[in-house]
């Protein structure tokens, strides 16, 4: 099921006595290949989830075996190297391979199931609250993930978030 990341942070981190244990308030993300590297349940003390870690997956809630499954960031080489690298996708420039500018990620889902990026949202903007020419890129037209960076395919056929939204109503 593909989640949007906005509706990932904050949800709740349980274990199996039902006690919430943290909120998840981003995802470190693979930029090779898209896979989800850890959940961040506090950024001011690095403390992470690692998706292998989670039992279950709901629509508000994330279950772990224990409170165990919550560890240190700098734990996990792949995480730590991913966080000094300073890469996010929420924010990034997305570019094509030419340097046209589309716009500015904006939001991002995953699917839950394969725990991997699915589709970009972006969008260009006047200032942070206006946002114009919405955009929907899947992950299979992305060719590089930097800092502050998201390189895609020249020439892709983009999704007008709109008519996306008209499509699934109609259906």
């Amino acid at each position: 099921m593909e989640v949007l990341f906005s509706d990932i942070v904050g949800m709740r981190v349980v274990a199996d006595e039902v006690q919430p244990l943290s909120t998840v308030k981003n995802l470190v993300i693979d930029p090779e290949n898209g896979k989800i590297l850890a959940y961040v349940v506090d950024a001011f003390r690095n403390k992470i989830i690692c998706p292998i870690d989670v039992v279950e997956w709901k629509s508000a809630v994330l279950r772990v075996h224990d409170a165990d499954a919550i560890i240190d960031g700098n734990e996990v080489m792949r995480v730590e190297k991913v966080q000094n690298d300073g890469i996010q996708i929420l924010g990034s420039k997305v570019e094509t391979e030419e340097g046209m500018l589309l716009g500015r990620v904006y939001d991002y889902s995953v699917d839950n199931a394969s725990e991997s990026l699915k589709n970009l949202y972006v969008a260009k903007g006047l200032l942070i609250l206006f946002r114009c020419e919405k955009k929907i890129i899947s992950w299979q037209n992305i060719l590089e993930i930097l800092p502050g960076r998201i390189v895609v395919k020249s020439g892709l056929v983009t999704i007008e978030e709109g008519a996306a939204l008209r499509e699934q109503g109609a259906a």
